[in-house]
């Protein structure tokens, strides 16, 4: 077998190992609970992000493995990988296609989830949740949902108050009492949160839909090089 074949497998399965790393951090960086999705967005948005971050860690294991079987010029090792990254292909094609459709369709799901969200807002057992939803209004000047008068609807808000993360000047108890301040527009961000979210989280499923577009042909190349590597590593055990 030429060098050409073997070393090309392993070149491949590099770019596989590269490209598999950067759908991890990319699905990662969604499910960090710390960040701006952590605060705002339910576990039910988790699950496809979820499922690609285990496919490019298994990916990434593969990878290696694939590097291995090129090097050791094994066959069924080669077959074995082939049909392994084949079953693979299809499930990340599958979850690329979910992601492309899920950032088309994400605004509805995102108020239902930030929703939820800010109904705790404010509860003794969600400090976390409370700093984080502050932290996030006040970092991006927005407040609510699609404004800060929908503080009104929510617990914490019971009509009159808005959470303290959407006062411009920022203390603690800012928020209480000014939904029925007449100065309030002048007080707190005006501008919801929803479109700022709703276009973050979009893009970064698009870009990891890229991503995972872009394992899948890698996948592919893997497959059709490694049974060309076989079919020789076979023929040239047979001589």
């Amino acid at each position: 077998m030429g060098c050409f074949s073997k070393y090309g497998l392993i070149t491949i399965n590099f770019f596989l190992v590269c490209i598999g790393l950067s759908v991890v951090g990319t699905s990662a960086a969604i499910l960090h609970k710390n960040t701006i999705f952590g605060a705002v967005l339910t576990n039910v948005f988790f699950s496809v992000p979820l499922t690609t971050l285990l496919a490019g860690i298994f990916l990434t294991c593969l990878g290696f493995l694939g590097c291995l079987g090129a090097i050791k010029e094994h066959s069924c090792m080669l077959k074995l990988y082939a049909v392994v990254v084949g079953v693979l292909l299809v499930a990340v094609l599958a979850t690329g296609i979910a992601l492309v459709v899920f950032s088309a369709n994400t605004s509805d799901f995102i108020v239902r989830s930030m929703t939820k969200v800010f109904d705790e807002y404010g509860e003794e057992d969600q400090e976390t949740l409370t700093d984080n939803l502050d932290y996030l209004q006040n970092t991006m000047e927005c407040c609510g949902i699609n404004g800060y008068e929908d503080w009104a609807q929510y617990p914490y808000g019971n009509g009159t108050n808005v959470a303290d993360g959407c006062c411009i000047d920022e203390t603690v108890g800012c928020g209480v009492n000014m939904l029925i301040n007449p100065n309030a527009t002048e007080l707190v961000f005006t501008r919801g949160c929803l479109s700022f979210v709703t276009g973050a989280f979009s893009a970064i499923c698009l870009a990891l839909s890229i991503l995972t577009f872009a394992l899948v042909l890698v996948q592919a190349l893997s497959i059709t090089w490694a049974c060309i590597i076989a079919k020789d590593s076979r023929r040239y055990e047979n001589i």
